[in-house]
């Protein structure tokens, strides 16, 4: 996979292809695309419930989307949150005020190729109010990219914890970028959720298995 800096980036999915304008010269990260939006909803592509299929699926009940609720956390410009809705999950796809604009700029750009138009919402993820009024918990929460600064890690894993049911799964695109995020994050994500799977690297789109990007999936029971 080769990944650009250049303003606009695709991503072929589900027979269609999306398109994400970023602006890398913002102040805030949401307003790039980064990498690891791009490996999540490939691998999420890659191991879609298929009728007869003759590989066996060790993902199939995770990614089986009828009837799951999700909601995407720091969706940025929408690349992860949308790629998954064309592929049939239902998301709520939420970022901060100031990244907002970035997120309906693409929500606009991508409608014709949507089959309808996803839902989104503002959300700080230390407001309870903020995350009460998105009605969970649910059964998919999807977040890739967002372990940055240390301030924000603990926010994120309550914010995750609170929004998941206790059968439901949180599904991470992971990439290391600050030791000390990196370090608050997991300690608190072993206490959270005691089910923490790391996708074999094998098992990721072979071509978008970006080197330094994982895949996660974290649950609350065992």
């Amino acid at each position: 996979m080769r990944f650009s800096d250049s303003p606009v980036v695709e991503l072929p999915v589900g027979g269609a292809v999306l398109t994400f304008e970023q602006d890398n010269g913002s102040m805030h990260v949401g307003t790039s695309v980064w990498p690891c939006s791009l490996v999540l909803v490939k691998f999420v592509e890659r191991w879609l419930p298929r009728p007869a299929a003759a590989v066996p699926n060790p993902y199939a009940d995770l990614l089986r989307f009828p009837g799951k609720r999700a909601v995407e956390l720091g969706s940025g410009c929408g690349p992860a949150g949308l790629g998954l809705f064309l592929l049939g999950l239902d998301v709520i796809l939420t970022d901060i005020a100031p990244v907002m604009p970035a997120l309906r700029r693409n929500l606009k750009r991508n409608r014709p190729a949507l089959p309808r138009a996803p839902k989104h919402a503002q959300l700080y993820w230390n407001n309870l109010g903020q995350i009460r009024a998105l009605r969970p918990p649910f059964d998919l929460v999807v977040a890739a990219d967002v372990v940055y600064m240390e301030d924000s890690a603990a926010q994120l894993v309550t914010a995750m914890e609170a929004l998941v049911g206790d059968d439901g799964a949180v599904l991470l695109g992971y990439q290391l970028r600050s030791p000390d995020a990196h370090q608050v994050f997991w300690d608190l994500c072993r206490q959270a959720f005691p089910a923490i799977e790391k996708v074999p690297h094998e098992d990721l789109h072979p071509d978008y298995a970006y080197e330094e990007t994982d895949v996660y999936i974290l649950r609350k029971r065992k």
